[in-house]
């Protein structure tokens, strides 16, 4: 931690130049929620990510940014009980499985980001072919996840169901400049977030854009 404060430290008496610039780019998003010994429910979104120079120069800048992301994940089946309950008494069929039912559900991801971003795409006038960027935030993520619950009796059975998260968030990404005149080109970005909820899950996600 105090080596990545140094660093923003280091960057930021760098930018004598305190230019302003609006940027952003759109593209598709997988993100996994793991809940520890459950299964990942993964979820594709479409996501659209604009950003705000607050201080720039010709080789980096300072931004701050919301990569908004919506989307969900496809149904699969249902569950096969391995018995039923009549008036207290468990009748026992002899077929089971531990996979929860599954619907069609949407999820959305909303982080608040600060960057550092270097090289291309940092900046509109930034000629370099290949950047990239590191930052922190905070985001909230509403999206489905596979629960461990215990029923009436004692027993513990797994639902698969929607739930918030919230929690500091990292993401790493690289650019590169397909166009030294438009200033247009690809951004590949990787997140991570850490629910601070109790049983909440982790947040996973990978992003290709456009950014332009």
């Amino acid at each position: 931690m105090k080596r990545i404060l140094l660093l923003a430290v280091i960057c930021l008496t760098g930018l004598h130049t305190f230019s302003q610039s609006f940027m952003h780019a759109v593209g598709l998003s997988v993100f996994v929620d793991h809940t520890s010994g459950l299964r990942k429910v993964t979820s594709a979104a479409i996501t659209y990510s604009p950003r705000y120079n607050m201080m720039e120069n010709n080789r980096m800048s300072v931004s701050i940014g919301i990569p908004l992301s919506i989307g969900g994940s496809g149904g699969r089946g249902g569950t096969t009980d391995d018995g039923y309950w009549i008036d207290d008494v468990y009748y026992y069929t002899g077929t089971t499985t531990s996979t929860p039912e599954v619907k069609a559900r949407w999820m959305i991801d909303i982080p608040l980001m600060i960057n550092l971003n270097f090289g291309a795409l940092s900046t509109k006038t930034n000629k370099q072919t290949f950047g990239f960027y590191v930052g922190g935030g905070f985001g909230y993520h509403y999206g489905p996840v596979n629960l461990d619950k215990i029923d009436r009796y004692g027993e513990h059975y797994k639902d698969s169901t929607m739930q918030n998260s919230y929690g500091p968030v990292g993401n790493a990404g690289l650019r590169i400049n397909f166009s030294k005149r438009t200033r247009e080109g690809l951004d590949l970005r990787f997140s991570y977030m850490k629910s601070v909820s109790k049983k909440q899950p982790e947040i996973y996600g990978i992003t290709a854009m456009y950014a332009f």
